[in-house]
This record gives structure tokens, C-alpha cells and sequence, in this order.
């Protein structure tokens, strides 16, 4: 009988090791900062996720594997899950706040110009997604990938770069050439998530 009570706690008790740590990237992360929350370099960050090609495009909802996470000889308890919070510091801002509010000159671009393949510099092709809310940044000022509120055109995604954009300059993306040529040359305040 004791053998059985002494078998039934050893079965109860049965650690089940957890599946890699996961991370979801939030509005205004960067690599840098993600490595730095959770303590591993970006370089190893990088290597742990082969899909990222360009390690200043990384996107809100996008899952990164983090390193090490494979590596852990310690498992937990099925339902207990890792946590690694921190107290945010006074210079991050709540991801529903902009981190950083410019005025730049806006003008507007479409992808059916003379020479234009009407694909991004990240990838984006405008032609079979004219919807899609896009802007071409100077990446010194706003980094490729951030998520943007420009005055006049709404939110968009700085996914694409051009000769001429260089500083406090943007270039939205318009559909339809007439509109962009009425849109013109403007000061606007955007919003730098």
C-alpha cells in the first residue's frame, strides 16, 4: 500500500516541460529594446529568428522566438507560465501614447509612376494592396516599420524609403495620381509610435 501512495505522488507531481518562450512585438518595440528587456544580445536575437531579414523592420503582432528559451534545463509546472516583468522606465511611453511627434513636408507618391515597380522597400506591393496606408520615411528619423498618425491622412506604416526623403520629409502613398497631385506639398505634424 505504501508503495502505491508513494507511486501516485511521484505521478502527481510530474513537471511538463513548457513550449519555447515566445514574444509578441508591441507598438514602439525595437529589437534593441526587446534584447535589453530580456537580456540577450540583438545578435542572438536575430539568430533565433532567421525570418527577420532586416532587423529595423519588425512589426506589432509579429511572434518572436526568444534565445535561449530552448536551452532551459528547468521545466515548469503544466499551467505555470514565465513571466519577466519590468516597471516601465520614465522615457517609455504607453504603447497608446506617440513616443515621438514631428513636423515634417509631406507630399504624396502613387506606385503607377514612370520607372516604379509599385513594391515597398519592406516588401509592401501597393499595386495589389491600394489600400494599404503607407509612408517613405528617412530610417534616421523614423524607423522602417513604425506605425505612424500623420495629420491628413490617418495612421500608416513608414514601409518604404526614397531619394528625395531625406530628413524631416515623408511621402505619403496615394492610389490614384490626380489625388496625389492635389494632396501637393504640406506641413504636417505625424506621430511616431
Amino acid at each position: 500500500m505504501k508503495k502505491l501512495i508513494a507511486s501516485l505522488a511521484v505521478v502527481g507531481s510530474i513537471l511538463i516541460a513548457s513550449p519555447a518562450f515566445a514574444y509578441e512585438v508591441q507598438s514602439g518595440d525595437t529589437l534593441s529594446s526587446i534584447a535589453n528587456n530580456n537580456q540577450v544580445s540583438v545578435t542572438a536575437l536575430m539568430e533565433a529568428n532567421p525570418q527577420i531579414s532586416d532587423k529595423n523592420l519588425i512589426f506589432a503582432g509579429q511572434e518572436l522566438n526568444m534565445p535561449g528559451a530552448e536551452e532551459s534545463n528547468e521545466p515548469q509546472l503544466k499551467g505555470e507560465t514565465e513571466t519577466n516583468e519590468q516597471a516601465p522606465s520614465e522615457t517609455e511611453s504607453s504603447p497608446k501614447e506617440a513616443s515621438t511627434t514631428l513636423t515634417v513636408e509631406a507630399t504624396a507618391y502613387t506606385a503607377s509612376c514612370n520607372g516604379c515597380t509599385g513594391v515597398t522597400y519592406t516588401g509592401i506591393d501597393l499595386n495589389a494592396n491600394p489600400n494599404q496606408k503607407v509612408i517613405a520615411v528617412d530610417p534616421n528619423v523614423i524607423p522602417l516599420g513604425s506605425k505612424v498618425y500623420v495629420e491628413g491622412y490617418g495612421e500608416a506604416i513608414a514601409a518604404d524609403i526614397g531619394g528625395a526623403i531625406k530628413g524631416n520629409k515623408i511621402d505619403v502613398f496615394i492610389p490614384n495620381e490626380s489625388e496625389a497631385l492635389q494632396f501637393g506639398r504640406q506641413e504636417v505634424t505625424v506621430q511616431v509610435y
